[in-house]
């Protein structure tokens, strides 16, 4: 599994919050419950992140971004 999850902080056609993620595994992922919690924290910061970005036209701009999937050893 990828160490970074990659996104695109970006919006809906009517203006509302959207992550686009490039890099989640495919179908038939095997995860470990670690590497679960551990995706499942990135895409929390990833949500938290989009829903505190300006949307207004003027002021709404993409940011990708990289977030660190954290799986303790």
């Amino acid at each position: 599994m990828d160490t970074k999850l990659e996104v695109m902080l970006t919006q809906t056609f009517d203006r509302k919050p959207l992550v686009t993620v490039s890099n989640l595994p495919g179908l038939y992922a095997d995860l470990t419950p670690e590497q679960i919690r551990a995706l499942a924290a990135a895409l929390c910061k990833a949500a938290e992140e989009c829903e505190l970005q300006p949307m207004g036209g003027r002021h709404f701009r993409q940011k990708k971004r990289l977030y660190d999937i954290m799986i303790n050893k």
